[in-house]
């Protein structure tokens, strides 16, 4: 091989494959420019060859255009790598300029780069925003579940329930989890499957429904539940099941319960205002009356005042007005009484009028009987109630309700002040008091009194004497015998006695006026001295 072939073959190794030449030889020690230029050819090329693997950690120590210009490739991919780590790390300033259309690219690049970091930036903060409001949401709503007195129960359109806020906790002792999982809504709440599949038979507008029934809680307490039920949708119109909102309106159902029962008790209490103050003209206007308002006025009745002294036994302690809660009461204690067998009840001033069928012949001990009882269930309701019942007299007729009202009234004054002890009074016992309960309270009984007994009232008090008692004894129809029996005294003292009241009183016993005069002077003294 000549020499111009092994040099062709030398180059064609170094350019076409990596290690030494296969022709290097003994033969080009004698020319070492090309010893060297071998050198320098296999440095370049392994320089290239690491740069061309992203080893950009080698040196090259020779000199030269083509030396220098790997040099500059190095140091500008090292610069580039070091520039994008700091794109990497988020900092969006850096262009290159040195790389022809690459640089273009590289920095449009980061320019978009840029941009989408600050879209995401964007992004995620207003996803954070919206993820701080749902929270926030979620929180209100938690709060608002967990403390809202009012339930709602979601169901789908088989009329399961997949919702149920904890507030039937409140409503009704059971737990969300106990009416969802044991289905629950067909055994303790019924009305909402029959009225939904109601509901359900209709076309989706059709409006809400709203029911009130009572309903038995977990630990047996009945309640009133209003319940609202309709059919839920989505935003876009669909149709997502059953919307079920109930409350507790149990106080609402009292007042308005008390409200009705109050309005039931004016309209009684008027119609016995009006019967006592005869407004109808006829029995027969009266009876119609009582039968448009549902009042089953009997044709055969007694009649009762019962007298209430309101000493604040009547009224609750604790309670701020007074007069709201001894109203509370007068009204439970006519409801009590009316609920009695064939038994009105209604509030008058001062007490309350009773009316009562009767048919018995012997009908005075029945209404003696009748009026105890009526005592016994006021001291049964309202321990230390005092109260006392008067018993009118008995008339066959309507007519005379407002006269026998008035008797009963004054049954109870004159009992008051005759028959302290006890608390029934019966008309028909009060005697000539009957007559003289009219004036009883008047100037001129007083004036009566001191003028007929006065001086002998006088004497008693000065000389410790009972000599109106010795009167009153004498007045009754005994003999001065049985005064002596009664009073255990000897007949002659009686006799004295008599003889010195006629001496004070300038009168004579033997005569029936002054003893009319005296006896009605005497039944006067007493109701005076026992008037409250």
């Amino acid at each position: 091989m000549n020499y111009t072939e092994t040099i062709e073959l030398l180059l064609h190794d170094l350019l076409r494959k990596r290690g030494t030449p296969a022709c290097v030889n003994d033969e080009l020690n004698d020319h070492p420019a090309i010893l060297q230029l071998i050198e320098d050819l296999m440095a370049i090329r392994e320089f290239t060859y690491g740069i061309s693997n992203g080893d950009l950690s080698q040196n090259l120590s020779m000199k030269g255009y083509w030396a220098g210009a790997l040099k500059a490739l190095q140091s500008n991919l090292r610069h580039l790598t070091w520039q994008t780590s700091m794109i990497a790390s988020g900092d969006f300033s850096q262009r290159i300029d040195f790389m022809g259309d690459f640089s273009a690219s590289f920095n449009i690049m980061i320019q978009r780069l840029k941009q989408a970091e600050e879209n995401e930036k964007k992004y995620m903060t207003e996803l954070e925003k919206r993820e701080a409001q749902l929270k926030e949401s979620e929180q209100k709503y938690r709060l608002i579940a967990e403390n809202m007195d009012d339930m709602i129960v979601l169901m789908d359109d088989d009329k399961k329930v997949i919702y149920c806020s904890p507030s039937i906790k409140r409503l009704l002792g059971y737990t969300a989890a106990d009416f969802i999982e044991l289905s629950l809504t067909q055994h303790l709440l019924p009305f909402i499957t029959i009225q939904l599949g109601k509901i359900a038979e209709q076309d989706l507008a059709a409006p809400p429904v709203l029911m009130e029934v009572e309903q038995q809680r977990k630990d047996g307490e009945i309640i009133w539940l209003e319940s609202l039920m309709s059919i839920a949708k989505d935003e876009e119109g669909q149709n997502m099941g059953f919307l079920c909102v109930i409350r507790n309106i149990t106080q609402r159902k009292l007042a308005e319960n008390d409200l009705q029962q109050s309005y039931e008790r004016r309209l009684k209490n008027d119609f016995f205002m009006k019967l006592l103050n005869g407004d109808f003209e006829t029995e027969a206007d009266g009876y119609n009356h009582a039968y448009r308002l549902g009042i089953q006025l009997p044709n055969h009745f007694s009649l009762y005042f019962l007298s209430i002294d309101d000493s604040g036994s009547f009224i609750s302690e604790v309670e701020v007005n007074v007069l709201e809660q001894r109203q509370k009461n007068m009204d439970a204690l006519i409801d009590q009484l009316t609920n009695q067998e064939a038994t009105i009840a209604w509030e008058v001033p001062e007490g309350i009028g009773i009316l009562s069928a009767i048919c018995d012949s012997n009908h005075k001990s029945k209404e003696i009987q009748l009026a105890e009882s009526y005592i016994d269930l006021v001291s049964l309701s309202f321990p230390g109630l005092q109260a006392h019942i008067g018993v009118a007299d008995y008339f066959d007729s309507l007519t005379h309700i407002a006269l026998r009202f008035k008797h009963a009234q004054s049954a109870v004054r004159i009992g008051k002040r005759i028959w302290s002890q006890q608390m029934v009074y019966h008309f028909d016992d009060c005697g000539v008091y009957q007559v003289l309960i009219p004036f009883a309270d008047s100037d001129e009984s007083d004036m009566f009194v001191k003028k007929t007994l006065g001086p002998l009232l006088e004497y008693d008090q000065k000389n410790q004497t009972e000599l109106v008692d010795t009167l009153e004894k004498i007045l009754s129809g005994l003999s001065l015998k049985e005064v002596g029996k009664q009073t255990f005294f000897h007949y002659k003292t009686i006799q004295n006695r008599k003889q010195r009241i006629e001496n004070i009183l300038n009168v004579s016993l033997d005569s029936a006026e002054v003893r009319t005069m005296l006896g009605t002077a005497i039944h006067l003294l007493r109701m005076i001295s026992g008037k409250g």
